[in-house]
C-alpha cells in the first residue's frame, strides 16, 4: 500500500466496521493496475498531514459525519443520556435523533 492509502485508512471512520475495511481491500487489490495499492484503489478521500504531523481528510462527507457523530455523543453525555434534551439542544426531532444513533451506532447506556 502507498503512504497517501495508508494514511488514509488509518483516519477513515470506518461506519461500517471491519466488514467494510475488508471489502474496500479485497475490492482494491483487485481492481489495482499498479504495485501498490493508492488512495484512489481504496476509493478513499486522500489524506493530508498537517505542520503536527496529525492525519486530516478532506471529504467533506467523512468531516460532516465525524462532527455529526461528535455532536451527538457530546450531547447525550451532557444530558446524561436524556435524549429530549439533546434533541432540543441539536435542533433535531427525538425520532431523528434516534435515527443519527443508529446511524452511527450510539447507544445510551
Amino acid at each position: 500500500m502507498s503512504k497517501e492509502a495508508l494514511a488514509a485508512v488509518e483516519v477513515h471512520p470506518w461506519p461500517g466496521n471491519i466488514r467494510e475495511l475488508e471489502n474496500r481491500i479485497k475490492r482494491a487489490v483487485i481492481m489495482s493496475e499498479g504495485l501498490q495499492i493508492g488512495v484512489e484503489d481504496l476509493e478513499l478521500a486522500p489524506s493530508l498531514v498537517s505542520k503536527n504531523e496529525e492525519p486530516i481528510t478532506l471529504n467533506l462527507r467523512e468531516v460532516r459525519d465525524n462532527a455529526e457523530r461528535q455532536a451527538l455523543q457530546r450531547a447525550l453525555r451532557w444530558f446524561d443520556g436524556n435524549v429530549s434534551h439533546a434533541a432540543e439542544v441539536l435542533g433535531v426531532s427525538r425520532p431523528t435523533l434516534y435515527d443519527l444513533m443508529n446511524k452511527y451506532q450510539i447507544k445510551l447506556k
